[in-house]
């Protein structure tokens, strides 16, 4: 009788965490007896593992206890990062406050604090470059700007009237 415990095989699991075949004694166990000389060895480690998917705001899909599915959703930005979230809005942010300023027009001269007011946050753009004269163009999206040194007032323009390019 003990060589032919489990004749029809409904007693016969692969434990979810170690993946090695066993013999369950009752059919409510689905991981090792013993592992390492340890009693539920495999258990444990397996329910460290989902609190810990759990903890960080992963979701389990355990269908009938094998094979465990994690499921990460996909973030909201390539970077991964609440940083780059926070640019990237930013960023679209000053583009729209440009557009509104400059409307049709080719060109703009505003004070910069009427910009600040108008929530424009100057810490966000693309890139920026040097003219010969030392003077620094900011670029953002379709705009460029720079703070005229005659009059301190605030230029901004769309890059092609800037540069000449189409």
């Amino acid at each position: 009788m003990k060589n032919n415990f489990d004749p029809r095989g409904e007693y016969t699991r692969v434990c979810p965490y170690c993946r090695e075949s066993f013999i369950a004694k009752h059919l409510s166990r689905f991981y090792c007896p013993y592992k390492n000389g340890r009693k539920n060895y495999c258990k444990k480690r397996q329910k460290r593992i989902m609190d810990n998917v759990r903890k960080s705001g992963g979701v389990i899909l355990e269908h009938e206890k094998n094979p465990v599915k994690v499921f990460i959703a996909e973030p909201i930005i390539e970077k991964n990062n609440i940083d780059e979230l926070i640019k990237v809005s930013q960023k679209d942010i000053n583009c729209k406050i440009l557009n509104g300023l400059l409307g049709e027009k080719t060109h703009v001269e505003i004070s910069e604090v009427q910009l600040l007011q108008s929530g424009f946050d100057v810490k966000y753009f693309d890139s920026f470059e040097s003219t010969k004269s030392g003077v620094r163009v900011f670029l953002l999206d379709r705009y460029c700007f720079f703070k005229n040194a005659k009059n301190n007032l605030i230029y901004i323009t769309l890059k092609q009237k800037f540069y000449g390019t189409k």
